[in-house]
């Protein structure tokens, strides 16, 4: 897959933003769709796709990480906010509005439904 190059921030809007951020090349899934993280955090994500997203539009999508050892699916809700359109790669930006962890082996449908609390 092609990756966006990341133009330098100024001190200033690293600032700007509510939560750290950190740069990460995880996979991630939107149903069928695949893609590459390249930062998240607590309330938003940035990753790489091929297929089209507009700003406004929902996503929702699961990022395969290591924890303790453990992989996980961190399971995410959210809006998309900003898309960066180059070289063929459609970068997204997506404020997060839910997200939970979820054991790899089980089966995950990505949609609205599967981000209700579990309690």
């Amino acid at each position: 897959m092609k990756h966006l190059t990341k133009p330098n921030k100024t001190q200033a809007e690293k600032h700007e933003r509510g939560a750290d951020r950190f740069a990460t090349e995880l996979p991630i899934e939107m149903g069928l769709v695949h893609g590459l993280t390249r930062n998240i955090s607590a309330t938003g994500i940035y990753f790489e796709t091929e297929n089209a997203q507009e700003p406004g539009s929902r996503v929702h999508l699961a990022v395969e990480v290591v924890v303790h050892g453990e992989r996980l699916k961190l399971v995410c809700d959210g809006s998309v906010v900003r898309v960066d359109h180059k070289g063929g790669v459609l970068g997204i930006a997506a404020k997060l509005d839910g997200s939970f962890f979820s054991d790899t082996a089980e089966v995950i449908d990505i949609d609205a439904s599967s981000l209700a609390p579990r309690y």
